[in-house]
């Protein structure tokens, strides 16, 4: 029976994608992945694991969409983070705004410069042994 067996990628539709290479750098800390010649600009990066974000610069049909302020109630991607803390505090620092999660979750929104939602949640640790740290 055919199954999925995990995530590989999200991609993103940006206007510049040197400007969001630098944003997703610069925030997160991610590196470039070899990405074969699109036809279009674009980069590919590493998420780890496998598994990447992959930067499009292509024409955007929902740019002039109206979007909610909470990111939570728009498409987004979410990536698992080891502190909320610190990327609030690396948010403020340089100036990016952002919405707490109203699931109660130490989780946050932000918007990237195309406006597209990205979510931070700060991922569980489990123990081996007995479940929830």
């Amino acid at each position: 029976m055919a199954k999925v067996v995990g995530f590989d990628h999200v991609s993103i539709l940006v206007k510049d994608a040197q400007a969001s290479l630098a944003f997703y750098q610069g925030l997160l800390g991610l590196s470039c992945l070899d990405r074969p010649n699109l036809g279009f600009d674009g980069y590919w990066l590493s998420l780890g694991d496998g598994q990447s974000l992959h930067i499009m610069q292509l024409p955007n049909p929902y740019e002039q969409a109206t979007r909610p302020q909470h990111g939570g109630r728009d498409q987004h991607f979410a990536l698992r983070v080891d502190s909320i803390d610190e990327f609030a505090r690396l948010l403020d620092e340089q100036g990016v705004q952002y919405t707490l999660s109203r699931s109660g979750r130490q989780a946050l929104f932000l918007r990237d410069l195309d406006h597209n939602a990205v979510e931070l949640f700060e991922a569980v640790k489990l123990d081996a042994g007995s479940g929830l740290v």
